[in-house]
């Protein structure tokens, strides 16, 4: 019973990730190991490097879910670098500046990008003015953790950590821990923690 289990769930999972490979128009470029289906889609290019896995078979909203990439212009760029992990139910969507992820970033679930405010403040012009939009950078080694909305022009310096449920907007430097609404420094982290913690694990 549980083989053919194992082979029903394969065959669901493989069904799923083709159903929505059908669905994808944008550019992809790289070959991400895929866990979770992956929707890319959009006038622009998703960037995968080598060795990025997308989505986990063994977490929550793995068999609701799909990774939503949607490089909305020509000019959007979302980029995923080497050796990265990207959770279930990812949302990255890029109107122009682009999006910008670095190596051996580890992503939690239901984590959401943007580089748009997608619409003005003003009521009056709400759907016709241009809104605001900058480049969102993420440098390697960054954690971000579960149910975290990262906002347009945010940068988030290497080896640092984002809190759950944080909302993320501004500049903020390496080895530092992000928590809260908005999100701000927690906390720095010692450059020696890093060391010890490696030398741990080496």
């Amino acid at each position: 019973m549980r083989f053919i289990c194992r082979i029903v769930r394969k065959a669901a999972a493989l069904s799923r990730k083709a159903f929505y490979r059908v669905l994808s128009d944008a550019k992809v470029e790289g070959s991400p190991r895929l866990a979770s289906p992956l929707l890319a889609q959009g006038a622009g290019t998703v960037r995968f490097e080598k060795n990025v896995h997308v989505g986990l078979a063994f977490d929550t909203d793995f068999w609701t879910s799909y990774v939503f990439v949607n490089p909305r212009t020509k000019e959007a760029l979302i980029q995923i670098g080497e050796d990265s992990w990207v959770g279930n139910h990812f949302v990255a969507i890029a109107e122009g500046p682009g999006i910008s992820i670095g190596k051996k970033v580890l992503i939690g679930t239901r984590v959401e990008i943007y580089d748009s405010d997608f619409h003005t403040v003003l009521p009056n012009v709400r759907l016709s003015a241009t809104p605001k939009r900058a480049a969102v950078k993420i440098a390697d080694d960054v954690w971000i953790g579960n149910n975290v909305t990262i906002l347009k022009g945010t940068e988030i310096g290497e080896h640092s950590v984002v809190a759950a449920g944080a909302v993320v907007s501004g500049k903020f430097p390496s080895n530092v821990v992000l928590g809260g609404v908005p999100a701000k420094v927690i906390r720095k982290i010692d450059p020696l923690e890093i060391l010890d913690e490696v030398a741990s694990h080496g």
